[in-house]
């Protein structure tokens, strides 16, 4: 018809409903090939691009993991990670058309052998158990680097965001779980709510990951670490769902991992910040 975008399409009908079906029940997919060999190296030197123009932007968790909490308003150059078709397609059939973007992160955890710094099981967002069905976003994680059986790898345990929902994190054994593999290009798309963890392993590679989370609109965000820039707001793209970038100046916070606690001293860094919240959500489980 005259005057319509054509916008194309990367899965059918069935495809789709397949997939959705496959999350619905599992908490979690798999998908290979969500980056090209092109994309993979194009954000590998974004990173690092990012890394020595913007240190300040970077947070050292701990002497292995460092993560870039806020990187977009210094760069376009991870938009289309945002964007990607292959993923923001099964989030579309997810979510539905009233999806919008929450946050974004570059996650680098190098080798170590201290295999007892990672924070185990946990959901992500709220850490609390019984506030787990204010848990409603979804996160799309994206391999910068190969992932092997011997590097360190994302764990998920199924169903947790569902079925098994009324599992509590501290009960789940730390060789339980599925650890999701796959060569750098690979994308996972899980549920915040599914138990998860980070899974290290004594003689990993770096380990490279993008990672985004998307929910429904809603006049609240899921973090106040990284920030919309009003370029992706003022975007013009029929490709994208009419609130994608909705929430580029909503500062109504949810309680939890993603909130500055109002006690905290204005002095202490970012760094500090999220070092001290995650500690009170590991409390709080």
């Amino acid at each position: 018809m005259y005057g319509e975008t054509v916008v194309s399409r990367i899965y059918s009908d069935q495809q789709l409903d397949l997939l959705a079906q496959e999350f619905n029940d599992r908490g979690f997919l798999k998908v290979e090939n969500a980056l090209s060999s092109d994309q993979v190296i194009r954000f590998n030197t974004a990173v690092e691009r990012h890394r020595n123009a913007h240190p300040q932007r970077w947070v050292e968790l701990s002497d292995s993991f460092r993560e870039g909490t806020n990187v977009l308003p210094d760069t376009g150059d991870f938009d289309e990670a945002i964007e990607n078709p292959r993923t923001l397609e099964i989030l579309r059939t997810i979510i539905g058309e009233e999806i919008t973007f929450e946050e974004f992160a570059i996650m680098l955890r190098d080798s170590t052998s201290n295999l007892g710094e990672v924070k185990g099981w946990h959901r992500d967002i709220v850490r609390e158990y019984d506030r787990r069905m204010e848990i409603d976003a979804v996160s799309v994680m994206v391999y910068l680097s190969d992932v092997t059986e011997n590097d360190h790898c994302f764990a998920i345990v199924p169903e947790t965001h569902n079925r098994l929902v009324d599992t509590n994190p501290l009960d789940v054994a730390p060789h339980e779980g599925v650890d999701v593999l796959g060569p750098a290009g690979t994308a996972v798309i899980f549920h915040a709510r599914a138990i998860h963890c980070g899974r290290l392993k004594a003689h990993s590679n770096q380990r490279r990951t993008l990672q985004a989370y998307y929910s429904r609109w809603r006049d609240q965000r899921t973090a106040e670490w990284s920030d919309i820039p009003e370029r992706l707001h003022t975007k013009t793209d029929p490709a994208l769902p009419h609130r994608f970038y909705a929430k580029w100046n909503v500062s109504n916070i949810l309680e939890g991992v993603g909130k500055r606690p109002a006690d905290l001293s204005p002095d202490l860094s970012i760094s500090e910040v999220i070092q001290e919240v995650q500690r009170r959500g590991r409390k709080a489980m």
